[in-house]
């Protein structure tokens, strides 16, 4: 059997479970509609639509695998590893539905409703809302040519983001200690990988310059952390609510992790269209506004960390950029100017900057 056919198997089989558990009625006498299976870097994913009298159910089958842009893109076997990232998600999305509250700001993770373990399915609610990463982005282009209502509702978005998270990361805090040190082995790692693909000293200049301050401890604040905090992650409705989803797994770990992955989405608001190439920045105010919001709603900042904390996710960043344009269907000597002109010069200037405030 072909992966394809198996997958379409796999995914009639979920279907049926999903639609009996949702009507109670065997499933060759309900109306539903089943969406195209789509493949995704991390997952496999579809849509339910349950049509009856009482009305219409929509839910999202995840279907969560190691790595999907390279081997097999099969669903079945299930690995240890797929297995491990679907328990890890199905207990987040349980914790987040006790701990995380915010629905007063406009700003929600998506339900869970099911878990088959025998097909490593999540099941969630279907929210209806557009990516809030592309809304972001046209937001922040109208407020370029001079919109001062739609830069107010990206701020306002911003910031009832950072209150979000800043209310979840305060109702689960402790103190602890970053020894900087422990950080860069990691770092290390991903600068040896950077070598490979890019021509420029700044990765290991920047690890010599942490190593130079590998004494450094720093009093913080740990937290359950989110994966999967993510603007790419995020649905926003026509009443601008925001509903959340793919939170990974949860560790905890110093909060300014989940910061700096969240900020580091929202600079890169305009990869993706060729507006990229024109060097565009989303607007600062609302970054300001996301932090300003969050600390109303949190320990005061530590800016040293939060810089630590953009350096790691900056190399994990221009990481993925490079293999991003590796994969893409265009020239070499198109890929080296693009890598040349715009990504490294960036994420050069991004950690100069970061590391500036922590030396």
């Amino acid at each position: 059997m072909s992966e394809e056919n198996g997958n379409e198997t796999v995914q009639q089989a979920i279907s049926r479970l999903v639609v009996e558990e949702i009507t109670g009625l065997p499933f060759e006498r309900v109306n539903a509609t089943i969406g195209p299976l789509a493949t995704k870097y991390f997952s496999f994913v579809f849509s339910i639509n349950v049509h009856t009298f009482n009305g219409s159910q929509s839910v999202f089958v995840k279907i969560p695998k190691k790595d999907l842009r390279q081997g097999s893109k099969s669903i079945l076997p299930i690995s240890p590893t797929d297995r491990r990232m679907a328990e890890d998600e199905a207990l987040s999305l349980r914790t987040l539905a006790e701990q995380w509250q915010s629905e007063d700001l406009g700003v929600s993770w998506v339900r869970l409703r099911s878990v088959y373990p025998q097909y490593n399915a999540i099941v969630t609610d279907a929210v209806q809302g557009a990516d809030a990463f592309g809304v972001f982005r046209r937001l922040d282009l109208r407020r370029r040519f001079g919109s001062k209502r739609d830069g107010i509702r990206l701020r306002e978005a911003m910031t009832r983001l950072g209150a979000a998270l800043g209310r979840f990361h305060q109702g689960n805090a402790r103190n602890t200690v970053f020894h900087v040190n422990e950080a860069i082995p990691k770092l290390e790692r991903y600068c040896h990988e950077l070598g490979a693909s890019v021509r420029s000293p700044r990765p290991s200049h920047v690890i010599q310059a942490l190593k130079s301050i590998g004494d450094m401890e720093i009093e913080a604040i740990e937290v359950p952390t989110l994966k999967g905090i993510d603007i790419r992650n995020i649905l926003m409705d026509e009443q601008d609510k925001l509903f959340l989803f793919d939170p990974g797994r949860m560790k905890r770990i110093c909060r300014e992790a989940d910061l700096a992955r969240f900020i580091m989405t929202y600079r890169i608001l305009y990869w993706g269209s060729g507006l990229f190439l024109l060097g565009l920045r989303p607007d600062s105010k609302a970054e300001d506004a996301f932090l300003e919001a969050y600390y109303r709603n949190s320990a005061p900042p530590s800016p040293k960390l939060l810089s630590l904390f953009l350096i790691k996710e900056q190399f994990k960043h221009w990481l993925t950029a490079i293999d991003s344009l590796r994969r893409l269907p265009w020239t070499m000597l198109f890929k080296r100017l693009v890598a040349a002109t715009y990504i490294n010069p960036f994420y050069k200037r991004q950690m100069a900057i970061e590391l500036r405030k922590v030396i």
